[in-house]
């Protein structure tokens, strides 16, 4: 089985996609954290990050080219803003959520990368990396990953927890009869 999530900044796709892999017992993988390694490892934020990319489209194309290799293997769970596009033959979901829920999600989890003063500076910065991914990926591949029409399941996190959205996604693969 392979599923992909997909979705905005902070609707919880890291935390469900981990929660995910381990009640499913399948590997999990986030190219999320992938970029925020290489970020770190170049002393960049992820806004610089994106601004590298869009400069850049060789790099953006090696990030997103690398998912394709998912499709050799079996059983995961990818953490990916575009692995609806290159995953054949997947479970692929959206998450989203209100933004002062993802801003308050971000700012709470104080990741290195992202250091926040205010939940206002996190919701600017959540439009910019919103808008930047949206217009690279439509450049490069001539997709809106925010189309709803790419997904088998979306979900509104707004209001719920760990617990909650992974029993919808449960929900819906035994209705689908992918799991028992």
């Amino acid at each position: 089985m392979k599923i992909t999530i997909s979705g905005t900044p902070g609707s919880g796709k890291s935390v469900v996609g981990k929660y995910i892999s381990k009640k499913l017992r399948l590997k999990y993988y986030g190219v999320g954290e992938l970029m925020r390694k290489f970020a770190k490892k170049n002393k960049i934020d992820l806004i610089e990050l994106s601004e590298l990319l869009n400069k850049n489209n060789k790099l953006d194309k090696n990030f997103n080219e690398d998912i394709k290799k998912f499709n050799r293997k079996d059983n995961f769970v990818l953490d990916s803003r575009l692995g609806f596009l290159f995953i054949t033959k997947g479970i692929h979901l959206f998450l989203d959520a209100d933004l002062d829920l993802r801003a308050k999600r971000i700012f709470k989890d104080k990741r290195k990368l992202e250091n926040f003063k205010t939940i206002d500076g996190v919701k600017k910065e959540i439009r910019e990396r919103l808008l930047m991914e949206r217009q690279r990926f439509k450049k490069l591949y001539n997709v809106d990953f925010t189309d709803l029409r790419h997904y088998d399941l979306v979900i509104d996190t707004t209001g719920m927890n760990v617990n909650i959205i992974s029993n919808i996604i449960l929900k819906y693969l035994k209705n689908n009869k992918i799991i028992r």
